[in-house]
C-alpha cells in the first residue's frame, strides 16, 4: 500500500504538502478563514460549471445581493455578476446566516478566470480580504481532444475521527480535502452522501462553529479550500436526502441543458412508504469526448414502508424502494436515461450514482435491484452496458473497491472513503469479480482486503478519492489515500474495446 506508482510525482508533491500542513491537525479545528472579512461564514465554492458558465456560492452574516467580480486570470475585478435575489436565510447551529449564489455566464470554453466575492451596494466589501483571488477553469468544448483530469469522491462531511465523534478534526477527511485542493483536477464528481449524519445546515456548517456534527463540510480544514477553485457535481445519497442538498449544491444549468431533473419531486406511496417530497437529481454533461451521467440511485434509510429487501435482507429495503421509484422501465429517470444514451452514441461514457452495483462490505452490500441479472432484463446495469457506458463510480460503502465487469455488466468502482467512518471489506467473503478492495474495522483495530490488495496497516490507507485522467479513449484511474499515496492505478484503452465515433 505504501509505495507510490510511477508517474505519480504530483501525488508525491501533494503528499509532502499535506504532511507539512496537516502535522498540527489534532484537536479542535481552527475557526474562520485567516485574512477574510468576518462577514464571510462560508468560503466561496463552485458548482454547475459548463463551457460558458459557473455557479459561485457562499454565506454571510448579513443579508444582501451578492456580487462576484471576475476576469480572465489577471485583473480579477474587470467584470461583475450580481445575484438575482437576496441571500437566502439559513440557520447553522442556531445562528442565522445567508446563503448567496451567483451564476457567471458568457464565459469562454477551457479558460481560466479569477474571481472575488463581495457584498452588494455602493461600498462593496471584499469578503476574501487579503486572501489570494481563487480561480477556476471552464469545461473544454464538446468533442475536444485535449486531455483532462477530474476527481471522484463520496461519503464525506463527517466530524467522526478514528471512530470517535467528539467534534475534533476529522484528520483523514482534512487530508483528502487538502490533496484535492492541491490537485490539477478541472472538477470533482460526487458518488453521494455529503454532510453526516442528516445533511442539515448545521452538519454543513461554516468557517467558525465547531463541535459534534457541526461544520463537517464547510469547516476551514474541509471544503473551504478546494471548493474555491474546483467545481463540484453532486448526486444524492441516503444521507442528507432533503431540500438542503439542492440549495447547497446548485446544478440547475447543467440539469436544464440535459433535460434532467434537479428539484424536489413528489413521490406517491411506494412499497407502502408514505407519499412524500424528495430531492431528485439526474442530469448529464459532456466535456471533451466524454459524457458524464449523474444519476439518482438512492433512497433514505427511513421511508421504506413494507419493503423487505428480498433475499438481500432488511438493510437492502432502501435498495428496493429506490428501484421501484427510479429504475423500473416505466420510471421517469429510466426513460430519461434511455433517451440520453441513445442521443449520445459515441465517445466515452461514465456513470456516477450512490448505491453500489457490487460491494464486499457486508453492511453496505451489492444492490441486486440494479445488477444485470436474468430476472430483471430492464436493470440499470444492463441499460448502461448495452449503451456503451465504460465505467461506473459508486459510493455508499465506506471503503475502496474495483470490480471487474461480469458478462453483460460494467467495470465499476466503489469510492465511499472521502471522510465518513471507514468500514471493513470481505466480512462475508470476497467476490471473484472483486479485483482490489481495502477496508478498516475500528472494533477489531485492523484492516481488511480483497483481490490483489495488501492489507492496510492504518485507516488512512482506506480513506480515498479517485483522480481520473482522460486522454482520447485512454483513461487512467488513480486512487489516492489519505496519506497521499497512489494505489491500484489502472489504465484502460477503450479504443481496443470497440471502434466508436467521437463523443458529444
Amino acid at each position: 500500500m505504501g509505495r507510490l506508482k510511477s508517474g505519480s510525482g504530483r501525488v508525491l508533491l501533494a503528499c509532502l504538502i499535506v504532511q507539512a500542513t496537516v502535522a498540527g491537525l489534532a484537536g479542535t479545528a481552527s475557526a474562520s478563514l485567516p485574512g477574510a472579512s468576518s462577514m464571510l461564514v462560508r468560503a466561496p465554492y463552485l458548482t454547475d460549471v459548463t463551457t460558458r458558465s459557473v455557479e459561485v456560492s457562499w454565506a454571510t452574516t448579513t443579508q444582501g445581493r451578492g456580487v462576484v467580480e471576475y476576469a480572465r486570470n489577471g485583473r480579477c475585478a474587470a467584470s461583475t455578476a450580481t445575484a438575482r435575489q437576496l441571500g437566502s436565510p439559513i440557520t447553522v447551529n442556531g445562528v442565522r446566516e445567508f446563503q448567496n449564489s451567483v451564476q457567471i455566464s458568457g464565459l469562454s470554453p477551457r479558460t481560466s478566470y479569477c474571481y472575488r466575492v463581495t457584498t452588494g451596494g455602493r461600498n462593496r466589501i471584499n469578503l476574501l480580504g487579503s486572501n489570494v483571488s481563487p480561480s477556476f477553469t471552464t469545461l473544454p468544448r464538446v468533442r475536444g481532444t485535449r486531455p483532462f483530469t477530474f476527481d471522484v469522491m463520496g461519503d464525506w462531511g463527517d466530524t467522526t475521527n478514528g471512530a470517535v465523534n467528539n467534534g475534533t478534526l476529522n484528520t483523514n477527511q482534512a487530508r483528502i480535502d487538502a490533496l484535492i485542493a492541491g490537485s490539477h483536477a478541472q472538477f470533482a464528481v460526487s458518488t453521494g452522501d455529503t454532510a453526516y449524519p442528516g445533511g442539515t445546515q448545521t452538519d454543513y456548517g461554516d468557517l467558525n462553529q465547531t463541535g459534534i456534527n457541526i461544520s463537517a463540510v464547510f469547516g476551514p480544514r474541509y471544503w473551504a479550500v478546494p471548493g474555491q477553485r474546483i467545481p463540484y457535481f453532486a448526486v444524492t445519497g441516503n444521507h442528507g436526502r432533503n431540500s438542503n442538498f439542492l440549495s447547497v449544491w446548485p446544478e440547475q444549468a447543467t440539469a436544464a441543458s440535459s433535460a434532467g431533473v434537479y428539484r424536489m419531486v413528489s413521490y406517491p406511496s411506494i412499497d407502502g412508504a408514505k407519499a412524500a417530497q424528495y430531492p431528485t437529481s439526474y442530469y448529464a454533461f459532456s466535456t471533451g469526448n466524454t459524457r458524464f451521467y449523474m444519476l439518482d440511485a438512492s433512497w433514505s434509510d427511513s421511508g421504506t414502508g413494507r419493503a423487505t429487501g428480498g433475499t438481500c435482507g432488511a438493510h437492502c429495503a432502501m435498495y428496493q424502494v429506490d428501484h421501484d421509484a427510479h429504475w423500473t422501465v416505466k420510471s421517469a429517470e429510466y426513460q430519461w436515461l434511455t433517451r440520453d444514451l441513445a442521443a449520445h452514441r459515441g465517445g466515452l461514457k461514465f456513470a456516477f450514482f450512490h448505491f453500489p452495483l457490487y460491494s464486499d462490505d457486508s453492511t453496505e452490500p451489492n444492490d441486486p435491484y440494479l445488477d444485470n441479472i436474468a430476472s430483471d432484463p430492464g436493470s440499470l446495469e444492463k441499460l448502461l452496458h448495452d449503451n456503451g457506458v465504460d465505467l461506473v463510480f459508486n459510493g455508499h460503502a465506506h471503503d475502496y473497491q474495483r470490480n471487474i465487469a461480469r458478462p453483460g455488466g460494467v467495470t465499476s468502482y466503489v469510492t465511499g472513503g472521502a471522510g465518513a467512518q471507514a468500514s471493513p471489506v470481505g466480512g462475508h467473503g470476497c467476490a471473484s469479480t472483486d479485483a482490489y478492495a481495502v477496508g478498516w474495522s475500528y472494533s477489531a483495530g485492523r484492516g481488511s482486503a480483497c483481490g490483489a490488495a495488501p492489507t492496510p496497516t492504518s485507516d488512512a490507507q482506506v480513506y480515498n478519492f479517485l483522480r481520473v485522467t482522460v486522454a482520447g479513449l485512454k483513461v487512467t484511474v488513480q486512487p489516492i489515500n489519505a496519506l497521499g499515496q497512489a494505489f491500484d492505478v489502472h489504465a484502460y484503452d477503450f479504443a481496443k474495446v470497440a471502434a466508436r465515433p467521437a463523443g458529444g
